[in-house]
């Protein structure tokens, strides 16, 4: 399993429009934030290969050209903010040609439901509302995407949801007073089991939560999780408290993601490596090779 961060930045994006602050000034590439969203590749043992969207935010157009996104099997919503789904509509790309790749037959209509859009069901209600149109019928030549919504809220440890080779298990969280949805996924065809956790948004992840990761995770190879900034926040985590959760899955790697502009890069990691020494999971992941780290777009990470 291929993991690509195409967006590790927070809702205004890095730089933020009109700021000349000296992170959104900065000419290190890494505090170059796109709104925050991973895309998931994965090759089965045949051959096959599944590829998943996690967040389709306003930018996702530049994402998928730069990063190189040409087929969709599916997409994961976390939650409905604009930040994670005003890219809805570019989705159409793939769901008007002949499979869910775009290399052939552009302007085919997909066959069947259309692309999957899998979310809680709070998301569900506002993606059908704030993108009635694409539910409704309207004149024929108004290009729109075929997509099919479908709740991930029956989906458990013991029941997780299975898109070609990829099993994924939804982590419900809180945004605030929002409940939005965080993502186990590993490969159904790996002899062993290996996992990426997928944590954002969110400013509280409950023990039960922390626990589906713990049990059915296997070994956690990557936590990406919800770091706005090093003061607190009323809906995300800061950076301590995304590193104390994290701590406590116990992950090789941990990276941190949804980063506002208030520091740069280098900076946060600065901050990290000061604090390593408050989580002892976290400390031993890093001397034995691990990564305690901020994402940036552009990150590979294998599973």
């Amino acid at each position: 399993m291929k993991i690509t961060v195409t967006g590790s930045g927070t809702s205004f994006g890095v730089p933020v429009i009109g700021c000349k602050c000296a992170v959104c000034t900065s000419s290190d590439p890494h505090d170059t934030r796109y709104r925050p969203s991973i895309y998931i590749s994965d090759t089965d043992e045949n051959g096959g290969e599944t590829a998943l969207l996690v967040d389709v935010g306003a930018e996702f157009r530049l994402q998928a050209l730069k990063y190189g996104i040409n087929r969709l099997d599916a997409v994961l919503c976390t939650h409905s903010h604009a930040d994670h789904v005003h890219g809805l509509d570019d989705l159409r790309i793939f769901s008007h040609t002949a499979s869910a790749s775009v290399e052939s037959k552009l302007g085919e209509e997909t066959k069947g439901e259309g692309l999957a859009i899998y979310a809680n069901e709070n998301t569900l209600s506002d993606l059908r509302n704030r993108f009635s149109y694409i539910f409704t019928q309207t004149q024929a030549g108004g290009s729109k995407p075929k997509i099919a919504l479908k709740s991930v809220e029956a989906y458990s440890g013991e029941n997780p949801l299975e898109i070609k080779s990829l099993c994924i298990i939804p982590i419900p969280m809180l945004h605030g007073t929002l409940k939005t949805s965080g993502y186990l996924l590993y490969s159904a065809t790996a002899k062993e089991r290996k996992s990426l956790a997928y944590l954002t948004d969110c400013s509280y992840i409950s023990s039960e939560s922390l626990e589906i990761i713990k049990k059915y995770g296997g070994e956690v190879e990557h936590v990406i999780i919800d770091g706005l900034r090093e003061k607190s926040h009323s809906t995300h985590c800061s950076f301590y408290e995304a590193l104390q959760y994290a701590n406590e899955l116990c992950p090789k790697n941990t990276w941190i993601t949804h980063i506002c502009h208030d520091m740069k890069h280098t900076e946060i990691q600065e901050y990290i490596d000061r604090h390593i020494a408050d989580f002892e999971n976290l400390s031993s992941a890093k001397e034995n090779g691990g990564n305690v780290s901020p994402a940036y777009d552009g990150l590979t990470l294998f599973v």
